[in-house]
Formats: C-alpha cells, structure tokens, sequence
C-alpha cells in the first residue's frame, strides 16, 4: 500500500525518493504547479541537484548513460524531458531507491532512440521557455562580440545632449553618490543601489529642460510581463510612457538583466537575450535593440541586430568616480535618446492625430514607385519573425493614401547580399502572369538619409566589433551545419498586390486540399519558369482573403528560392528551408535539394495543420519543437511516419480525422513521396500523382456532402 510521501520523509530519510523531493519542498516547492512556476535558472539549479544526487556508478552502464543525457539536456536549457520525474518526484505515492534508479534510466535512455511514432514534435512550443533559451543558445553562438572598443563612445557621437556639461553641473552629488555602500552584490542590492541613482538623473534632465525624460521611465515590475505568453519577470527595463500601460513588452526600450556575479556574464548576456527577443517580436519596427547587464558592479552595454550582438567593455562601475560618471553617462544617453538612436526604424512615420489599434500610433511609409512616389498606411501587423538573428522577415497589411480599398503587403526583411533579390525574381514572376503566387508591386533597398541601410555599416556605424572578444553561448558546437561567419544583412522592402491568411486558417477538409492544391501548381508553375522555391512551409502558404476565384489561394517568399536547375551546384551548398518542414533528404545530407524536396514538405505541412488545427481541437499533449530535434533524430522520425502514415492520422484532431476521403488522401501522399524511384520520376508524372489525388479527394468530399 502507498505510504503518504510527506509522512514518509520522516522514517526513511535517507531514500533517493526523498533526497530528491526534499530539494523541492525545502524550497517551498511543493507541487508541480510551484516547480512550472520557476524562472529559468531556478529550474536549472534544481535539476542539477537531482543529476548530482542520481550519479550512482553502481546501477550500470544503462544509468551512467542516463545521468550524462541529464547533464547535457541541463546545460543545453532543455528542461521538458525532466517532467515526468519532476511528477513522480512531487507525486504522494513513495518509490524505493531501485524503482527511481530504473525510472530515471528509463526516461533519459529512451530519449536517444528515435521513436516513429510520437508526434511530439509537432507543437506549437516557440513560447516554452526551454526552447526558447536553446533555440537562443544556438542563434547566437559565436556571432555575439563582447568587449568591443569604443562601443559606448560610438554611441555617444550620434547624440544631441553634452552629458559632461551635466555632470560638471552636479559633481558634488556625484561623489555623494558613488561614496555610497552597497549591501552586498546580490540582485535586489544592486537594484535598490541603482534605482534612487536613475531617479536623480531623471531630476537633473528636468532641470535641463530635456522633454525626453517625460516620455521615459526606470521600471522594476514586480510582476509578470504581459504581452507575452508564458510567466517570465524582467529585472528592470527603461521603458516608453507613451500609452501609460504597465508591464507591457511593447513599452521596453532598454531592457536590463542583474545578476550577482562576475562569473554570471554568460547567463546574464542569454537571459537578456530572451528579453531582447521578445521585444523584437512584440516592437515590428526595431531594426536593432540596446540592453544592459549588471553583474554585481560590472556593466555592460549590448546591441542585438540581425547579425548577431556587439558588447562593450565591461565596466565596473564601483572601481573608481571615473567609471562611475562613465555609468551615468549612459544612463543620460539611453534616458535621452532618440527612438532612432534606440533601434527604431525611422523609415516608419508617425501620422499626427491618428491612432491604430494595434501600435497605439498610425504610421505610413513612403515607397519609390515611378513616376510619383506612393504613401501606404499601415493597418496592421500580419507577420513577424520569433528570432534575433536572419532574415527578421515582417509583414504589414497597408492601403494606399486616399484609397482604402487598394490593399497592400509591405515585406520587410534583411537580407544577405549575396541572395538573389526577391523583389526581381518576382516581378518577372508576376510579368509571366503566373497564378497562384503573390503578385508584385514594387521593391526597394531601404535607405535612410540617402544611406543605404545594413548591419555593417549603418546599424553598427563600421565600427570594429570583430576587435572584441568571440562569446560562446553554448559548451560545444550542437549543430554542425552553424556557420559563425558574420553575415551582412541588408534591408529590404517589398510590396505585393495579394493579401492572404496563413492556410492554417481554412475551415474544412475541403478547402484544405483546395488551398494546397493551388499552392503546389504555383510551385509547379515557378519551376517551370526556372525557379525552385526551398522553403515550404506553414508560413509560406497562403489563402486569399481577396474575391478571386482564380487565385483562391498562392504561394509567397522568394527569400531562398534559386534558379533552378543550378547552374553552379548552388542546391547543394547548405540545408535550405524550415527545418521541421524539411525532406528526409535534406535532413540526410544527401542529393541537391529539388523539387520532389519541395513537395514533401508539402506534405509535413498538410500533416501539421491536420494535427495542430484547429487549435480547440488539438489533443496531442507536451508537444515539443522538431527545431531542438538533431537533424539525424528527426531523419529517422520522419523515415518511420512516412513508411507508416496511419500513426499520425490517429493524432489528427477530428475536423480532418472524421473525412475517410481526407486520410485516403494522406495515405496515398505518403505512398508516393515514399517511393523508392521518387527522385527519379519526371517533374510532370510527380505533380500529376499528386495533384489527381486531391482532385480525387475533393470530389469525393463534395460528393458526400
């Protein structure tokens, strides 16, 4: 019979079960919901004591083998597999020392053998705070620089305020100010240390005159940010008062991250960046982010953009009154700075007098189009990249000035320069008339004050930032195909005539097929004008929100399309696409990347949104990213749904599982991209199979009805 695990505590003490639930419950942490609640490095501290206590060479090579798995899903930031024990071990019913050892082996064994049948993967997980911090982890390995030279001076130069003529002014306070001790180091000292010190800035600006500090304000919420999911407190953040909200992600103009110590550099360099991500998405109009780290009494300045990350020197702000104006000074600088200076596109014009529900302000931009130049006005947010690093693509929903019924999409984008430009690819595109793929307006290079505007020379100003430190964000290298080259990104814009809905969106089995079925003749139709596409995938299919019953639904992003055939082995220089909508053989490595790799993809996304949509019907519990999956895993994964397709029609949610036509059709897809001669079957003969399928399946569909 099953002790109550509270009671037990006190006649086994000395019990692996025990040990390991006192680690909780010392804590206060008393149930999952308590152990769900723990930020990131309180989760992290707690599994480490559980990896120290499970180590244990006497139980086998099957255990040994389990503890090196937890160690390095710890370190990596991958905490979802820790749950099951994470239940058991805050659960009532008490296990023997052999019943844990056997349970642990069990759950970080089996996490190395790929299973065919788990749709796991499949989730919707970019908010979980693991992936997130992994998936970080890896974006930003050894394309962030630290202790760049002259960082903070390179700022200083783009600023209208004598900061010098301030402090001069108040020199008496100043030495007031830094003579006075801090407690200790630890978070809430240096916090409390610096919030009075911010304050008095704030009152010296208002001496001078400066309306910018009206506009700003020091914040230490003591609550959960809003505007994103999940439960994650930001230190304390310089934040915009524009719309008078509090806590919001949308109002952070600096974020700031503490942490005790020198030697928390790294993780308080990856918890900002988290934030920073945040704001990136919640604020689709920075082209790049500031941010501060405290550790102890060491700053340091960040700088995140598309590229990657630039740091200045660490600054120990306590050292000498030196410094300690030197600190003030950047606290004046960010509280004054202009929202240019801080990130903000300025290609973006504030309309006076208007309000948009979804940025608090109405803002249009102006596009060189011949002969006059246009004036679109944003409507709303379609579409922003969850990432720091790469393309960063956003898209906006406009009309034209005067015309609200001439809708628009406004692509933006940064841009390698080597890539072909899109905005060319499909202006010919559109020229040749073909349906089904969004149709051009205009491009442009994207251009401030005459200057072209890219990472390198105008968001960080030519500085030498390859001067400073290379900073590691992970122990070793997780993906062999991450390349830590810098990248310089362009910023580009494109404006198309097509607005649409992401596919996902459709109501009913039948106009699912019908959208794909679109989808895959514009994708047959650019190859045939000598472009493959390389990127099929969730975002990238689209149904028309236009009455047009000859373009029900298109294909959109030329980003990674190629010319195609190759003319220089392009296809195969790297993996190309979205990684959980890839082939299994570009998963593999193998042959160049061509079209029968595209339309397998279409077939991982007709899977997704029948497992996934819609979403009050998802029954498919803990799912979590194929992005943290190793490409050979998620090779294998793939192999064993493939050969076996029923495993993942009984996950599908029952919109999509009640039609036989439906999963007939999902079967017969699988049949043919599984085939041993797929790659050798001629473009035409493969589009016919595919395509006569789910005419098959629509007509059968509308049949029954």
């Amino acid at each position: 019979m099953a002790q109550n695990a509270d009671n037990a505590i006190e006649q086994e003490p000395q019990s692996l079960y025990h040990c390991l639930r006192h680690i909780f419950t010392s804590e206060g942490i008393n149930t999952v919901e308590d152990y769900n609640g723990l930020d990131e490095k309180e989760t992290e501290y707690r599994l480490l004591q559980i990896h120290m206590l499970t180590v244990n060479p006497g139980y086998g090579q099957r255990h040994q083998k389990a503890t090196i798995e937890m160690l390095s899903l710890i370190k990596s930031g991958s905490f979802e597999p820790f749950k099951p024990i994470v239940n058991v071990i805050l659960g009532n019913e008490v296990k023997s020392n052999h019943e844990m050892y056997d349970l642990i082996a069990k759950e970080f064994t089996d996490l190395t053998r790929p299973s065919p049948i788990t749709t796991a993967s499949f989730a919707d997980s970019s908010n979980l705070r693991s992936d997130l911090l992994l998936t970080l982890k890896l974006e930003l390995d050894q394309i962030m620089y630290k202790d760049v030279p002259d960082l903070v001076e390179h700022l200083f130069r783009h600023h209208h305020v004598d900061f010098a003529e301030i402090l001069q002014t108040h020199e008496t306070s100043i030495q007031q100010m830094y003579n006075e001790p801090i407690d200790d180091t630890s978070e809430a000292s240096i916090l409390a240390w610096i919030t009075p010190i911010v304050e008095i800035c704030f009152s010296w600006l208002k001496e001078a005159g400066l309306k910018e500090q009206l506009s700003r304000a020091w914040a230490c919420p003591k609550g959960y940010l809003k505007g994103i999911e999940g439960k994650r407190r930001l230190d304390c953040a310089i934040v915009s008062l524009s719309l008078k909200r509090s806590s919001h992600i949308e109002d952070v103009l600096v974020p700031v991250e503490l942490k005790k110590k020198d030697y928390d550099d790294r993780d308080a360099n990856l918890c900002l960046a988290r934030y920073v991500n945040q704001v990136f998405v919640a604020q689709p109009t920075r082209s790049y982010v500031i941010g501060l780290t405290f550790c102890g009494s060491s700053m340091r300045l960040w700088q995140f953009d598309r590229s990657g990350a630039i740091g200045s020197e660490s600054l120990d702000i306590k050292k000498d009154e030196d410094n300690f104006s030197k600190f003030l000074a950047i606290i004046l600088f960010l509280l004054t700075s202009n929202k240019q200076v801080l990130g903000f596109d300025p290609s973006f014009i504030d309309i006076p007098g208007q309000a948009s529900t979804d940025t608090g302000e109405s803002q249009m931009i102006q596009i060189g189009t011949e002969p006059n130049r246009q004036e679109l006005i944003i409507d709303r947010l379609l579409f922003r990249a969850q990432s720091i690093c790469g393309r960063g693509t956003t898209c906006w929903q406009a009309h034209l000035s005067g015309d609200e019924l001439t809708k628009f999409v406004v692509k933006d984008s940064w841009q390698p320069d080597h890539r072909e430009v899109e905005g060319d690819m499909l202006r010919e595109v559109t020229e040749k008339n073909i349906r089904h793929m969004a149709r051009y307006h205009h491009h442009e290079q994207v251009k401030v004050a005459e200057q072209i505007v890219d990472v390198e020379s105008y968001v960080r100003a030519g500085i030498a930032f390859t001067n400073g430190e290379k900073f590691r964000t992970t122990d070793q290298s997780v993906n062999s195909t991450h390349s830590y080259d810098f990248t310089n990104r362009f910023h580009r814009r494109l404006i198309l005539k097509d607005v649409g809905e992401s596919i996902r969106t459709v109501d009913s089995p039948v106009r699912l097929l019908e959208a794909l079925e679109g989808c895959i003749k514009g994708h047959q139709e650019l190859l045939g004008l000598g472009y493959l596409h390389r990127d099929i995938s969730l975002a990238n299919l689209m149904i028309n929100t236009q009455n047009d019953p000859e373009r029900k639904s298109f294909l959109i992003d030329l980003d990674v399309a190629i010319r195609y055939p190759s003319p220089n082995d392009q296809a195969r220089a790297t993996r190309t696409g979205t990684k959980v909508f890839m082939s299994i053989n570009l998963l593999a490595g193998k042959d160049a990347h061509n079209f029968v790799d595209d339309l397998e993809s279409f077939f991982w996304v007709l899977i997704w949104i029948c497992i996934h949509y819609p979403k009050h019907q998802r029954t498919t519990p803990n799912l979590t990213d194929w992005n943290q999956t190793p490409m050979e895993t998620l090779l294998q994964i793939k192999r064993g749904f493939l050969a076996h397709p029923r495993d993942l029609t009984a996950k599908f949610t029952p919109l999509y599982k009640q039609s036989k036509a439906l999963i007939t059709c999902v079967l017969l897809f699988a049949e043919i991209m599984a085939g041993p001669s797929v790659r050798k079957l001629d473009s035409a003969l493969l589009y016919h199979q595919i395509l006569r399928i789910f005419k098959q399946a629509q007509r059968e569909m509308i049949e029954g009805q």
